[in-house]
């Protein structure tokens, strides 16, 4: 099993650090909006992968953790309570601000404003991601509940001299980094010379990063060494991780636009501690609209609400990540989501006409394995071995409905191919069981196709074959067969 290693840049053999074991930590959610099909994109490829994992016998830890305090967070909040902007910093007093008073009075707390809007778009995201069938991670730790052990991760980077205090805020000392830029394989200097300090830093280095933010007035707050503040963004994942799976673990996984600056930090952090960290970084590629990147000021911004609430099926959006390699950009549009949907009941036609087949003759099966089939199995295998490559993976799948309509009068092949169709499908989530729109389109066709019966019986072939050009004309090919009269799509 080889696994392309974003940070070597080539594709390795996988080597668990335990063997039958592995560990997989995933950059989960910020919780500030509504959950998009780029946020599904990433969470179903990861999951593609636990689940392939587990296909082949491993025991699988996955992590996926949650940002629930974050500027973009805050800055949400101060728009529903109509704070003002931040002003003069200084400590915050406790966790828990009070309430402002004067002509604030009667506001909620940004600080409980804060609160219930991570744990809104938070229940968004678990119900959307249940919605499209894609599973919950085994851990699922979130920023607030790691901040003690955060605070201590970073007294231990000042300590190791990787980190310093300056009024408040604790910043990592890129110069200490060993090697930064390995994972991102940036220039630097091209970086340096691009970066600025923002109003009200205090640190060495342009390319230094805050590990811990000073306080500001009426926003959330803990208590830390330095004073009252928050965690920086990078800061969690070092944190969450080493404790969940230890110092040195197998796969650290997310989007290609995290590698910088927010992997390389991770990097940075927990080296900076003595810690091993990630043997092999997994990137999954963005999702684009027509060619566009997808925001809400172009009006292509397409939540997975509006995807469900259009399409039903969640299989369409699956189908379509699944056609392009996980490491590449995939691109949404209306038409692909049309083949999509076409390819599909590829599957739910060949189904019904296997479940047909098995209802009357069931008692002729054997016990026979079919080396096709077998062979299929095996190029399924080999494709996902190789780096996850999901779109030839999906292929075997289309080959063994190939294979199995040439031989859809074999009873004992149509079954071994349907036990196979079902259990690489659930390797890729994908819910084979008919659909209600597929069932009313075959039971209107039957409907058809018994109309067309009797016109032809009684000689009014007219009439019979105007009702097959008419399904001809909707995509629907009839076949008259020594069984009787079936359909497929037109492919």
């Amino acid at each position: 099993m080889k696994i392309y290693n974003s940070l070597t840049r080539k594709k390795e053999d996988f080597i668990p650090l335990k063997e039958g074991h592995v560990g997989i930590y995933v950059c989960g959610p910020t919780v500030y909006d509504e959950p998009h099909i780029g946020h599904a994109r990433s969470a179903y490829v990861f999951d593609v992968i636990r689940r392939y994992f587990a296909y082949k016998g491993y025991s699988v830890k996955f992590v996926r953790n949650v940002t629930d305090v974050d500027d973009k967070i805050i800055e949400k909040a101060r728009e529903v309570t109509r704070h003002p902007a931040h002003g003069a910093r200084g400590g915050a007093g406790k966790s828990q601000v009070t309430p402002p008073t004067g002509q604030e009075a009667g506001q909620a707390s940004l600080v409980e404003t804060t609160n219930e809007i991570a744990k809104k778009y938070l229940d968004m995201y678990h119900e959307d991601m249940g919605s499209l069938g894609i599973g919950s991670p085994d851990k699922e730790p979130k920023a607030t509940e790691y901040i003690p052990k955060m605070v201590k991760f970073i007294e231990l980077l000042i300590e190791k001299g990787a980190a310093y205090e300056s009024d408040g805020d604790v910043y990592f000392d890129i110069k200490k980094a060993k090697d930064y830029g390995k994972l991102s394989n940036q220039n630097l200097d091209k970086v340096e010379a691009g970066s600025r300090k923002l109003s009200g830093e205090k640190k060495k280095d342009y390319l230094d990063f805050a590990l811990w933010k000073k306080a500001k007035s009426l926003e959330p707050s803990w208590p830390s060494p330095w004073g009252e503040g928050r965690p920086g963004w990078h800061i969690e994942c070092s944190a969450m991780s080493s404790d969940i799976l230890g110092n040195e673990f197998d796969i650290h996984g997310g989007g290609i636009d995290l590698i910088f600056p927010h992997h390389e930090n991770e990097i940075a952090q927990s080296e900076g501690v003595g810690k091993k960290f990630a043997r092999y970084w997994v990137h999954n590629g963005l999702l684009t609209i027509n060619g566009e990147k997808m925001a809400k000021s172009l009006g292509n911004f397409i939540t997975i609400k509006d995807f469900l609430s259009h399409y039903k099926d969640p299989d369409y959006l699956k189908l379509l990540f699944l056609s392009t390699h996980y490491r590449h950009p995939v691109d949404y549009t209306a038409e692909k989501i049309e083949d999509m949907k076409a390819q599909k009941e590829r599957f739910s036609i060949l189904l019904d006409t296997i479940d047909r087949k098995l209802s009357a003759f069931s008692s002729q099966l054997s016990a026979k394995k079919e080396e096709e089939i077998e062979k299929i199995k095996e190029n399924f295998i080999n494709a996902m071995d190789d780096d996850f490559n999901m779109p030839q993976g999906l292929s075997s799948m289309f080959e063994l409905v190939s294979i199995t309509n040439k031989n859809i009068d074999n009873l004992n092949f149509i079954s071994e191919a349907k036990k196979l169709l079902f259990e690489l499908s659930n390797v890729f989530e994908l819910d084979l069981t008919t659909k209600d729109d597929v069932k009313n389109l075959s039971a209107r066709i039957t409907v058809l196709i018994e109309k067309r019966n009797k016109a032809r019986k009684s000689g009014d072939f007219k009439e019979a074959d105007k009702i097959r050009k008419g399904l001809e004309g909707e995509g629907i090919i009839l076949e008259d067969t020594k069984d009787g009269t079936v359909w497929r799509r037109k492919i």
